[in-house]
């Protein structure tokens, strides 16, 4: 913005004034005077418009400086011009001047710079795709065709006015060529600058429509004052009607006004161009040459021959016009170019991931269809490969770094397999491979593809592991004679993979068409945690925990179990790794915590068996989990601290302590009491003994069935070396999977304090668990007996 919008209305009343008053003594004196009245109305016009472009240049920016700079450098020599011809006046009065200075001819040299500051104005373009190929490189081609185009409308008209007009007046009578040169010249290049602005007008969107309009209304009245003057000229005429320099003032005014207008930064919004005003704008030089050169043509029947200026002015025209029509070819080219260019972009978008470069399920189904169709006898295998633990990458380290294993995983998986093979990736963390060159045997290619993937990846900064389980099914023109029995073969085998530990690659067998491995368990499973369907629930119930020496229940574990319609009930393993798959771990840990503290509180502290074991995956996000409120949860129940403690397991994966930590500490220094689960299995780790306040530990059951002493086999020494561990750091130890009273004996006598199994019968409801008794007061610390 260069001028204020609230003082433009004054300033416009001002200028109208002006003109009034010049028009009104122009009118009222005599000639003479009203010559002289005329011309100074102009001088002083012409000096406060060259200014004013001067001043809103300076203060505007970019393409709105540009126009007012080469405006006002175009005009300004204009000024010489002007006082030549009122010293004219005060000399000879309102007569035609015969010998113009050259200075008055300086107005030709200088056209193409006015002209490139009317197509400087600020526009914009009224296609989108304009802009999107960029604004610059179509902007110069587009006022290189304006400009031909500009010429050949106005030299057409040119051509029209001297055959019908200027030629018939000129030929009977001598005149002052080089006047009459300098007045059509500038009759002409008023002309070519308002043809600018009207091609502007019509097939740009000007920013400012109401300061275009303005200049070319300027622009317009100062071409009628040339045209006229060219007329007298042509007729011989003396003398100049002082009303004629009229013309000049009011044109003067309104180009100062046009450079008042505050100009905003963009467009207005406007319509597409139509396939309408495309035609138009392609046709409109033609059409004036075509009647430019009909009238030549007409002369030539009529009259035999064609006169010397329209022949050079249509050769010109012929010229300018093959120019515009390379032109034209040039940017045909370019828009063909570009619309191939769109089409094969958005066919690749239609049939690829956007995110991977993969193909997308509907590619993937295509060649799958055609692969089905022409196999000819050949076989060919397909595999499905879902990633590891991916919800928990998104869920600690963001999505960013998700997309960035994707992209990873994409690339190995891209890079693994043969040419003839079809990589795609479906959707979410889940990748399918259409194995088709037959050079290798499909599941050592899988096993391959695993082993690649493995390998660690640095995301947000840091090497973390990968891993992705395989499911592939080969071919059978039996089995699968259509797509998706193939494409449900492979999804449960990939699931079988997951639940067999991940990472790992199975092979689809017929077995494996179970109900409780179909992927519509996930979507019963997320039902039941809502509590939608009463016959699909998921109960939490209770297996003791004895103390060895005692036999006295002195805390529970709490287990969940999911019945599902009245016909499966799934056991607390098989239910934690589908919640882990379908990335339910959390609302499922969520709904157990809520159900052992309402059971709490229901039953009463009284007969409350606290403390209550509930498992917490150590390898989560805890932050934002219902872990990190169970302290809080407690407190609403109006139940101690110590009702419950948190088991703390390695999941489906590895430990990983640097996620739980903080969350776990706080939750002990408010009392919450923290078991280390796993202790001596293959995901156990001893770092959560020094970065947590555990006080408790269980045992995995590799450690229970050891043998005795007198075999000294490897496991009863690793059982040996823990649980010294353990006494030194006075922890209390937890056995697992006590199936006989010798065993609860032999468990006793190396140091174990507690121990749960199916010796201590099967889990039971809340209400059928006994209260802790004895040694063990409700709500207080395990009894701690002396080990050996």
């Amino acid at each position: 913005m260069t001028g204020g919008s609230s003082t433009f209305p004054y300033v416009a009343a001002a200028s109208a004034a002006f003109v009034l008053f010049v028009t009104v003594g122009t009118l009222a004196l005599p000639p003479f005077a009203g010559a002289v009245l005329a011309n100074l109305g102009t001088a002083v016009g012409s000096l406060a418009t060259v200014v004013c472009l001067a001043w809103t240049g300076w203060r505007a920016r970019g393409a709105d400086r540009h126009w007012r700079v080469l405006i006002g450098l175009a005009l300004g020599p204009l000024a010489f011009v002007l006082a030549w011809h009122i010293r004219q006046v005060l000399e000879h009065g309102p007569s035609v001047a015969t010998g113009p200075p050259e200075t008055s001819n300086v107005f030709l040299l200088i056209i193409g710079l006015a002209l490139a500051g009317v197509l400087s104005f600020p526009t914009d373009s009224v296609d989108a795709t304009d802009r999107r190929v960029g604004t610059d490189r179509v902007g110069r081609r587009w006022y290189v065709i304006t400009v031909l185009d500009s010429l050949v409308v106005v030299g057409s008209v040119a051509l029209l006015a001297w055959s019908i007009l200027l030629g018939p007046l000129v030929a009977p009578r001598r005149v002052d060529t080089a006047g009459l040169l300098s007045a059509v010249g500038a009759t002409v290049g008023f002309l070519i600058l308002l043809a600018g602005i009207l091609l502007l007008a019509s097939f740009r969107r000007p920013r400012s429509g109401l300061a275009l309009a303005l200049l070319g209304a300027g622009l317009g009245a100062m071409m009628l004052y040339a045209a006229i003057y060219a007329l007298v000229i042509a007729k011989d005429g003396r003398t100049i009607p002082p009303p004629v320099d009229l013309l000049a003032v009011a044109g003067w005014q309104l180009v100062f006004l046009a450079c008042l207008v505050p100009v905003p930064a963009l467009a207005p919004p406007a319509p597409r161009r139509t396939p309408r005003t495309l035609w138009a704008h392609a046709a409109l030089p033609y059409l004036a040459l075509g009647v430019a050169g009909g009238l030549a043509a007409s002369q030539l029947i009529i009259e035999g021959a064609v006169g010397r200026v329209e022949t050079y002015g249509l050769l010109g025209l012929l010229l300018v016009i093959t120019v515009r029509q390379m032109m034209m070819l040039g940017e045909n080219t370019r828009l063909l170019v570009s619309v191939r260019a769109s089409r094969q972009e958005l066919h690749h978008q239609a049939f690829h991931d956007p995110l991977t470069g993969l193909a997308n399920r509907a590619l993937f189904a295509d060649r799958l269809e055609q692969a089905l169709a022409f196999r000819d006898g050949r076989p060919f295998a397909l595999a499905y490969c879902d990633l590891d633990d991916f919800k928990r990458v998104n869920d600690t380290l963001g999505h960013g770094a998700g997309d960035e294993l994707l992209r990873t995983t994409a690339t190995r998986l891209r890079a693994a397999v043969q040419p003839g093979d079809t990589v795609a990736r479906l959707g979410g963390d889940e990748f399918a491979l259409l194995l088709e060159s037959g050079r290798e045997n499909p599941e050592a290619v899988c096993r391959r593809l695993a082993a690649t993937i493995r390998a660690p990846c640095t995301l947000a900064g840091r090497s973390r592991p990968v891993g992705a389980s395989f499911g592939l099914v080969i071919a059978d023109p039996k089995r699968h004679p259509m797509a998706d029995s193939l494409l449900r073969d492979a999804d449960l085998a990939m699931y079988a993979a997951k639940r067999e530990g991940k990472g790992g690659l199975v092979a689809f067998r017929p077995d494996l068409s179970t109900p409780e491995s179909a992927p519509q368990a996930r979507a019963d499973l997320e039902r039941a945690l809502r509590g939608d369907d009463p016959d699909n629930l998921v109960e939490v119930r209770y297996t003791p925990v004895v103390d060895l020496h005692t036999w006295r229940t002195v805390a529970v574990e709490a287990t969940p179990r999911w019945v599902r319609g009245h016909t499966r009930e799934y056991a607390p393993e098989p239910l934690y790794r589908l919640a882990d798959e379908a990335g339910l771990t959390m609302p499922l840990l969520d709904l157990i915590l809520r159900q052992v503290c309402c059971g709490l509180a229901t039953r009463g502290p009284a007969r409350a068996p606290a403390p209550v074991l509930v498992a917490v995956p150590m390898n989560r996000d805890l932050e934002e989990s219902p872990v990190a409120g169970v302290a809080d949860l407690l407190a609403d129940h109006s139940l101690p601290a110590r009702s419950i403690a948190l088991t703390l397991t390695s999941g489906g994966g590895l430990p990983n302590l640097t996620v739980g930590v903080p969350v776990l500490r706080r939750l002990a220094d408010r009392g919450v009491r923290l078991v280390l689960d796993g202790v001596g299995g293959d995901r156990s780790t001893f770092a959560a003994w020094r970065a947590l306040p555990v006080d408790l530990v269980r045992l995995d059951r590799c450690l229970t069935h050891v043998g005795d002493a007198s075999s000294h086999g490897r496991a009863y020494l690793v059982r040996e070396a823990v649980l010294a561990a353990t006494a030194r750091l006075d922890l209390t130890v937890i056995a697992t999977d006590i199936g006989d009273a010798a065993e609860a004996r032999e468990l006793a006598s190396v140091g174990c304090h507690h121990g749960t199994g199916p010796l201590y019968g099967p889990p039971r409801r809340l209400d059928e668990t006994p209260a802790i008794t004895g040694s063990a007061p409700t709500g207080a610390s395990f009894p701690r007996v002396p080990g050996p």
